[in-house]
């Protein structure tokens, strides 16, 4: 059988030759070649040189930040035309899909009987080595990689040459929002879909080296061009910084820089499902068998799969990784720059008059005198405090992804559990015991406000609340733990505080 195959494959290699010549001549593939890796990627390049302005200071008007240039990137549009390139790349891995069948056929029919009818196949000789196997290679498989690159890239600058951002947005409550959420750029959903398309486009041609080629570019110019132009976007045009010293920066820049957050969210969370829809085993198959892998009748040669699984996975990590970084930093901006400047007055109000001092009999007086019922009193610093969070996040949670908004939230409240715990060491010796019950009620409250719809908060106020704790506690319950210098006692108790910050939150109310 082998000895046919062969003078099977040199009649092949002859006709197969002829008939890939004839479709590369015919095509015009070495001159699109050649077009695609002369094409300068202008505005890519453009958009991360530093913005040069005139004398009056107004940028130039090809600036990519303007969206300018638009003759020029038709001009060099007219160098390559993308319809070409795309079909080329169809044709060419309906041609690779085949010659993957033909090398299937051949691997079976060269299969050693006495191996198990599930063993993985492998290439033969007659194939690897023959003329027609080297003429795929250079006529169709470099080909595919070379304009692959250049497509998808040009199609990621193109993403962002078009891009838009939505309308309508405001931090203003009483202002409703155009459109749905999630609030993110228009080059996130151009790019995703490409990104699917180049995936699927390079699984049909069920060649390795295809996919060792097209998958680890995806995640460079992802890595470098996408987020990198994001990232751009963030710190030249949409950073969220104060135009006076001491001022709130404008709201447009907090908008803008909020879209651009949620866009890095959500690309994460596309590309993860796309990546996802390719590897995941449909139900009632069974786990863990190569044979059931949605990927496995596509790359039926040995260790082929597990490669390109890997090749999937690393792209998705990678990625991820990537925009996470950038996201945190954002993150970080935005909570240093917008949150923080307006919770110190939110704080500075809540606090404005809080008389831990004063005793039960006095604070009713005061109500008597201010006509206020005692609860009312009682409950006048968890109310400010509400009414400036909401007013402070409701408006951001309302533009931003549930992940991200969580996140931000995480970092508000570390930051808001620090200054809470030295205003309760301020008071250390200046809070009578009744004055300590009410701070324990007033900052329980506060904690519970941040904590609303994300319990998990409630632990970054952990050592506020055993500082409290420790300060109400009744002097047989004291007893009872010992002052406790263990870490966990045995009534349970999770110790984050240490034995001497245990003593000294003790003593926070005076005799």
């Amino acid at each position: 059988m082998v000895k046919v195959i062969e003078r099977l494959q040199m009649e092949a290699d002859v006709q197969g030759g002829i008939i890939l010549d004839s479709w590369s001549d015919e095509r015009g593939v070495d001159r699109q070649l050649t077009d695609v890796k002369s094409y300068p990627f202008s505005f890519l390049v453009q958009s991360f040189l530093p913005q040069q302005r005139t004398l009056t200071g107004t940028p130039r008007m090809n600036s990519p930040a303007l969206g300018g240039g638009t003759n020029a990137r038709d001009s060099e549009d007219e160098g390559v035309n993308m319809k070409e390139v795309d079909g080329l790349l169809s044709e060419i891995s309906v041609m690779l899909g085949r010659w993957s069948l033909y090398s299937k056929f051949l691997a079976g029919k060269c299969k050693d009987p006495e191996l198990p009818d599930d063993a993985a196949l492998t290439i033969p000789e007659v194939v690897t080595k023959s003329n027609l196997g080297r003429k795929v290679s250079a006529k169709l498989t470099s080909p595919y990689n070379v304009m692959s690159t250049f497509f998808f890239r040009r199609s990621v600058e193109k993403a962002f040459q078009l891009d838009e951002s939505p309308t309508g947005l405001s931090l203003n409550l009483s202002k409703p929002i155009d459109g749905n959420a999630p609030y993110i750029v228009s080059a996130v959903d151009d790019v995703m879909y490409i990104v699917s398309a180049v995936i699927h486009k390079s699984i049909s041609t069920s060649q390795r080296d295809v996919m060792a080629s097209v998958i680890p570019m995806v995640g460079r110019v992802l890595g470098s061009d996408f987020v990198g132009m994001v990232q751009r976007k963030m710190r030249d045009e949409s950073y969220p910084k104060p135009v006076i010293q001491g001022g709130f920066p404008p709201e447009d820049k907090i908008v803008s820089f909020i879209v651009l957050i949620n866009s890095l969210d959500v690309a994460n969370d596309y590309l993860a499902r796309i990546i996802t829809s390719r590897l995941e085993i449909a139900p009632g198959q069974s786990n863990g068998a190569a044979h059931s892998h949605p990927l496995a009748a596509s790359f039926p040669f040995e260790h082929d799969l597990t490669f390109v699984i890997s090749a999937l996975n690393s792209l998705n990590s990678t990625f991820s990784t990537k925009t996470n970084e950038l996201l945190s930093d954002g993150l970080q901006v935005l909570f240093n720059n917008v949150i923080k400047p307006r919770l110190r007055p939110v704080l500075a109000d809540t606090f404005r008059d809080a008389d831990y001092w004063r005793t039960e009999e006095e604070l009713v007086e005061i109500g008597r005198q201010n006509d206020e019922d005692e609860e009312e009193i009682l409950d006048r610093v968890q109310r400010r405090f509400e009414h400036g969070w909401e007013t402070l996040m409701k408006p951001i949670a309302r533009l931003m992804t549930a992940s991200t908004f969580t996140t931000l939230m995480d970092n508000t409240a570390v930051y808001l559990s620090r200054v809470l715990e030295k205003r309760v060491w301020s008071y250390g010796g200046k809070t009578n015991a009744y004055g300590a019950i009410r701070m324990e009620r007033d900052f329980s409250g506060i904690v519970s406000t941040v904590a609303r719809g994300n319990y998990a908060a409630r632990e970054l106020f952990a050592r506020v609340t055993q500082i409290l704790m420790v300060a109400n506690m009744e002097d047989e319950e004291w007893e009872e733990l010992g002052g406790s210098g263990e870490d966990e006692g045995e009534d349970g108790i999770q110790w984050v505080l240490n034995e001497e910050e245990r003593r000294r939150a003790r003593n926070l109310v005076r005799e």
